[in-house]
Order: C-alpha cells, then structure tokens, then sequence
C-alpha cells in the first residue's frame, strides 16, 4: 500500500473503534463508528492523528522512504537503525514481533504520566492529609500544603499557593511525556506523507509534529488505554494494507517455516500475501482509498461538530 492509504485506514480503523455517531440523510440514518471504546469527542480526533501516524511507522525500515524524512535529521537515523535490526523493507517491521515490540514501547510510555492541575492539587492534598493537616476544600488544601511545605509566611505571600491552586485547576489532570514525544514523531509521519508541508521546507514538520503532539497531550481520549490501543491498531492496520498487495510481508519474523499454504500465498518460505489489492499505488486500491477516505473525514467532522456543541442536519 501506498503511505497515504495506510494514513486513511489507519484514522478510520480508529473512527470505526471510537465513533459514536449517526448521520442522517433524509429518511436514511447511517451509523459512524461502533462505538466499541469510549474516548469522547477530541479523543476521536487526537486518536485518529496517533492511529494514522501508527499507521505509517512499520515503513521506518526503509531509510529512502517517505517516513525516514518526516523529521530530519533524526527519522533518517531512526530508519537506518530499524532498517539494519529488523533485517530490510518489510521484514521485522511488518511482523508478529514486530507487533508486539511496537505495542510493548505504547504501553512503558503509557505509563509513565506526570500530575498536573486538579490531579496535582488532590494528590499534595492527600500528602498534607497523611501529615496530620485538616481537610480542606477548594484552593485552601494547596494553602494548607504550601503552609507545611514552608511556601507562605516568610517563604512567599499568604495567598500565592491559593493562587497557584486555582491556576493548576485549570490544567489536565494528567499528561504522558512519552506519550507526547512519540506522538510527535507519529503526527510528522502522517504531515510528511500527507505533503502538508513541502519537500523544501521538511524542517517545519517539527512545528507541525510539536503543536500537534502538545494538542494531544492536552486533549487526550478519555480511556486510559488509548495510546496503546491507537499505536497497536494502527500498526496492525499497516501490516494487513501490506499483506494485502503481491509484495506481502514476511509476518512470522525472523522465521522461515514451511507453511501449508499455496504458493499464490506464499513465497520465497517468507512472505504471506493475500493480493486482492495488486501492486501498491494499484486502480484497485484507489477504489478502496476514497471509502475510507471519506469514511474517516465523515467521523472527524462527526466529532468536530459534537464537540463544537453544534448539530447539522441534512
């Protein structure tokens, strides 16, 4: 498959997980989505950047490729480390293992999450609670740690924690660093290949992957399990698009076993292929690109509008 069909199926794989919505035209009612994992509106926004951008990764094997200069100088080193360790274009990449690495590194980084606004605020208050300090409500808690901590009285004005309180409660609870830098180089992938930004000026794709990457960390899905969900389906979703052209991929990585499969399907005691689409770039795949296309827009839209608090009916 081309890059910017894995980009489209990657968003709508995570549009037909997430999306929750009906479009009504006429006397006819069409569903989008399946509403499968609940992620509220900007997180099937957010998500379907970080599915597309997954999506798009596996090619980091290929250090001439499209992914390789989405973030100069660093995705070209990137791709010529993937490349040597996974063994070429369509190898490790395009694997089970590779899968499974892939969907490892998601869910460390989900991990590690740092408290900011209201959760930082409850979280020193639970710290003042064990200290022996009396409950309190509101921006009075931050005092009363801030009080203990030695940050009012001569250490600060009286009410600079109070102020503090209120400024943090305007924060996310929580954010991903790890998170956060992968989904810049997730959303470059998708920039770069997307020919948003010019070959000549492929050094703003770090603004671009940078403030996108910031609006996900601020604007995450609802479900805590979304980073792992949207990298590994969009993964997943790249390495069926490959299957499914005459190339295939050598999904059992690095073995070579005999399968019992035809040699239709299998060649060279490597690669698995199931050719409905033909070769990348073919007629049939631009015919199955513009549905899905327009699959993944109507959910964005769908999503846009809801969280817009609009309605359109047609």
């Amino acid at each position: 498959m081309m890059g910017p069909s894995h980009a489209a199926c990657g968003a709508a794989a995570w549009v037909a997980l997430t999306g929750s919505y009906t479009v009504h035209l006429a006397d006819t009612s069409l569903p989008v989505g399946l509403s499968l994992m609940s992620v509220g509106d900007p997180g099937v926004i957010t998500g379907a950047l970080i599915c597309a951008g997954a999506a798009l990764l596996p090619d980091m094997d290929h250090p001439g490729g499209t992914v390789a200069r989405s973030l100069p100088p660093l995705s070209r080193w990137l791709a010529r480390g993937v490349s040597r360790v996974g063994g070429g274009h369509r190898h490790g990449t395009h694997s089970l293992v590779g899968l499974l690495v892939v969907t490892g590194l998601a869910v460390l980084s989900q991990r590690v999450s740092v408290p900011v606004g209201d959760a930082l605020r409850w979280s020193t208050a639970r710290d003042a609670a064990a200290a022996g300090l009396p409950a309190g409500t509101g921006s009075s808690r931050a005092t009363q740690l801030a009080g203990a901590a030695g940050l009012t009285g001569g250490g600060g004005p009286p009410g600079s924690a109070a102020l503090a309180g209120d400024a943090a409660s305007s924060l996310p609870g929580q954010v991903w660093p790890l998170a956060a830098v992968l989904s810049v180089l997730l959303i470059a992938c998708a920039v770069k290949v997307l020919a948003f930004v010019p070959d000549r000026l492929s050094h703003a794709n770090w603004v671009v992957g940078i403030l996108l990457g910031a609006f996900v960390a601020t604007h995450p899905p609802e479900d805590p399990r979304w980073f792992v969900v949207a990298v590994s389906l969009g993964w997943a979703v790249h390495m069926l698009g490959d299957l499914l052209t005459t190339q295939g991929i050598h999904l059992l990585w690095p073995l070579r076993p005999r399968l019992p499969l035809p040699t239709g399907l299998y060649r060279r005691r490597a690669f698995v292929r199931l050719p409905l689409l033909g070769n990348a770039g073919s007629g049939r795949e631009i015919l199955l690109l513009v549905p899905v296309t327009l699959y993944a827009l109507a959910g964005l839209f769908c999503a846009a509008i809801s969280w817009a608090g609009l309605t359109v009916s047609v």
